[in-house]
């Protein structure tokens, strides 16, 4: 059987008569990046100068007795304000005129377009530097949240305990040996929204929102530990005693509502509880300027007709910003 033969070139069509089976052999899913960030991220709000400002009013006071012939109490509103500045995001992809007249399936083009359609997954991007505190995509860190405490602290700007709850949105777990202490863990996370506390003292999440469910992150290398912890049932892969009852897996019992999701992205043994029914997300992007196409060849560029390279350049701008992040619980292994 004669062997395959690999060639591999920086540039150009390897060579003439190229078919197309495998062209598009590094096609990402970049456009449904978005949709799979929907349930933790907003995106996109609209931005119409250089820097964004944000406000929020703490929680309304609620009613107080009112005593016949006395004045109604009289309570005002705190707020917050906060901003997000816009920054350039761009790329340009640059290739030769022969090399795309010599192109037979028409794919240098083709996959000079994907450069903009990767801007999709820049969405994900700076999902992780926010959650993980990193500046690999972004220009620098996130910084504080609105409340003046890192994306996940136990306590607030001021020391106070973070959202009223003893702990805040950082928990301490109990590491991933057994599928038992995940269980543990992700308990104590969804009873933690439920400590939760608006700036009146009182709950923070109605029962009907907590119970729309949650949405767990985990490292790629803890994915059958987490998914025995919630999936397998009985919980226990030793079979029961005679006459006994093998042991159920209480969230499969209780039917809870867990979606779990694994990346590459946790190195370590740290996961990330997300509460659907949040009605604000913890992260958001603003968009100033939609993403543009920029195409340069002999007809409009001097460069291109003295050197007979051809480009595209995308551009969009965009912020990426931190809400308060009490719809978020991250567990420290």
């Amino acid at each position: 059987m004669p062997k395959m033969v690999i060639t591999k070139g920086q540039s150009g069509v390897l060579r003439r008569g190229l078919r197309d089976a495998f062209a598009n052999a590094y096609d990402s899913q970049a456009a449904i990046t978005k949709e799979e960030l929907a349930p933790v991220m907003a995106s996109d709000l609209p931005s119409d100068t250089d820097r964004e400002f944000y406000a929020y009013f703490k929680h309304a006071p609620y009613p107080r007795y009112w005593p016949r012939g006395q004045e109604v109490e009289k309570a005002g509103f705190e707020a917050v304000q906060f901003s997000v500045l816009n920054f350039d995001y761009g790329i340009e992809i640059e290739w030769h005129r022969n090399d795309e007249n010599d192109d037979q399936i028409g794919m240098i083009r083709n996959r000079a377009s994907d450069a903009g359609t990767n801007f999709a997954y820049n969405e994900t991007l700076a999902f992780w530097d926010m959650m993980l505190g990193t500046a690999n995509f972004l220009p620098a860190t996130i910084g504080n949240a609105p409340d003046g405490a890192a994306v996940f602290a136990t306590t607030d700007g001021a020391a106070a305990a973070r959202f009223g709850a003893t702990g805040g949105n950082l928990l301490t777990g109990t590491g991933v040996a057994s599928s038992a202490a995940i269980r543990t863990d992700v308990f104590a996370a969804m009873a933690q929204f439920r400590l939760f506390q608006n700036t009146e003292g009182y709950p923070l999440f109605p029962t009907s929102m907590i119970d729309q469910g949650f949405i767990v992150y985990a490292g790629a290398a803890n994915e059958e530990i987490f998914s025995e912890a919630f999936y397998q049932n009985p919980s226990t892969n030793i079979a029961a005693a005679a006459g006994a009852v093998a042991a159920q897996n209480i969230f499969v019992s209780a039917g809870k509502k867990v979606e779990l999701r694994f990346t590459q992205h946790i190195t370590d043994n740290d996961h990330y509880i997300f509460m659907r029914g949040c009605p604000h997300k913890p992260f958001f992007s603003q968009l100033r300027d939609p993403l543009t196409e920029e195409p340069f060849d002999e007809g409009n560029s001097k460069d291109s007709a003295r050197t007979l390279l051809r480009s595209q350049i995308y551009h969009e701008r965009k912020g990426y910003g931190l809400f308060l992040p009490y719809g978020v619980i991250k567990t420290n292994n």
